[in-house]
Formats: C-alpha cells, sequence, structure tokens
C-alpha cells in the first residue's frame, strides 16, 4: 500500500496582480461616481441660479479638472505596467488620490 501524495496548495495571486485589478477597478468605478457626483452637484442650491442666470457659479478653474485626471490616468498605466511592487501600491494610491480630487471638484461645482 502506498500512502497517497498530498496535492500541493494552490499557488497563491501575485500580489501585482492584485493591485493591478484594484487599478482597473478604481479606473472603472470612476465614470458612475462621476454621474452620482453631477447629480449630487446639481442638487445645490446655486447651481439653479447658475445655470440659469450664470450667477454664484462656482470658482474652480478648469485646468484643475484636467489635471487630476490627467494624474490618475499616468498613475493608471505605471499602476499596470511597473514591475517593482512598491512603485504599483504607490501608483495605485496616487490614482486613487487624484480621482477623488476630482470627484470633490465635481461636487463643488455649483459651490
Amino acid at each position: 500500500m502506498s500512502n497517497p501524495v498530498p496535492a500541493a496548495p494552490a499557488p497563491a495571486p501575485a500580489p501585482g496582480r492584485r493591485v493591478r485589478v484594484w487599478a482597473l477597478v478604481s479606473a472603472g468605478l470612476l465614470v458612475p461616481a462621476t454621474v452620482l457626483a453631477g447629480i449630487l452637484a446639481l442638487s445645490a442650491d446655486h447651481a439653479g441660479r447658475c445655470l440659469g442666470y450664470a450667477e454664484n457659479c462656482g470658482s474652480n478653474p478648469g485646468w484643475t479638472y484636467g489635471a487630476s485626471l490627467g494624474l490618475a490616468a499616468v498613475a493608471l498605466v505605471v499602476a499596470l505596467a511597473a514591475s517593482r511592487e512598491t512603485v504599483r501600491r504607490a501608483a495605485l494610491g496616487t490614482q486613487v488620490a487624484a480621482e477623488l480630487v476630482f470627484l470633490l471638484l465635481v461636487v463643488t461645482t455649483f459651490a
């Protein structure tokens, strides 16, 4: 009688894969979050006056929206393409922070 050989444990997912997945999930959730932030911004007190009469509109400069989205896009590419784990994690943190800044700017558009 031979003793059965125990099965080898399943390999753990690569840590880099997990960071890449979270980077893609974060980028994918930016669109619905932006829609919800836009709806929230339109429900502000000043939104109707701003849209109807161009009074009391927010003072966010337009370039800040593009800069935060550009930074998030660059961080996404770095998170997906970097070979070192620490660089991928830093890029993911930068991406999430830039996306949160963009959403904050959208919410405060009519503030």
